[in-house]
């Protein structure tokens, strides 16, 4: 299994990353790397990425999503624990049917944050860039999901937490497991 920690560690075998803590440039590299590597090895056996995050890093997120959508490979998501914040925008991510979450894993959906300093003009730049970003991540999760963009933008506009039957109501993932079994029947892996 692939291990991919805020410090970025991998442990490699049968096509399986973890992502734990944070999303860093440094672990997004690491995920991205195992893809491309899985991909080379194979590309028709499914990758799967196991999630449990509270987040982090946008631009990390946007480089580990384009790697998974560019991949010949399907990639499948499992949220076990929690896919917060980034953690959620990888998991709807994986390939349709092939997005699962445990059963008492949670979710949470929020806007993006930002922290400004330095001159006005400074701060405008951040929060126009961080706009276009929202914008980004809206579109993202309204294509892969049931979600409405209007729905998403009240979700999107406070802290929504929800439960792993929420997220498949939404289409956020397809399927809620309790064992690996369940999964690997609809992976095929």
């Amino acid at each position: 299994m692939s291990t991919v920690t805020n410090n970025g560690d991998v442990f490699d075998s049968n096509r399986i990353i973890f992502l734990s803590g944070n999303f860093t440039e440094e672990s997004a590299y690491a995920v991205i790397k195992k893809v491309i590597e899985f991909e080379a090895k194979d590309p028709t056996k499914d990758i799967l990425i196991y999630i449990d995050s509270r987040g982090g890093d946008c631009d990390s997120f946007i480089a580990m999503h384009e790697a998974i959508k560019m991949s010949r490979c399907d990639v499948a998501t499992v949220c076990i624990g929690k896919a917060m914040s980034c953690g959620q925008m990888l998991l709807v991510s994986g390939t349709k049917g092939k997005r699962f979450i445990t059963a008492n894993s949670r979710v949470l959906m929020h806007p993006i944050s930002f922290f400004a300093d330095g001159n006005v003009d400074q701060i405008d730049i951040r929060l126009e860039a961080n706009k276009k970003l929202q914008d980004t991540f809206e579109r993202l999760i309204a294509k892969y999901t049931k979600i409405s963009k209007k729905e998403l933008r009240e979700m999107m506009s406070k802290e929504s937490y929800l439960s792993a039957a929420q997220c498949k109501e939404l289409g956020i993932v397809d399927h809620i497991i309790t064992s690996s079994r369940e999964m690997y029947k609809i992976i095929g892996t």
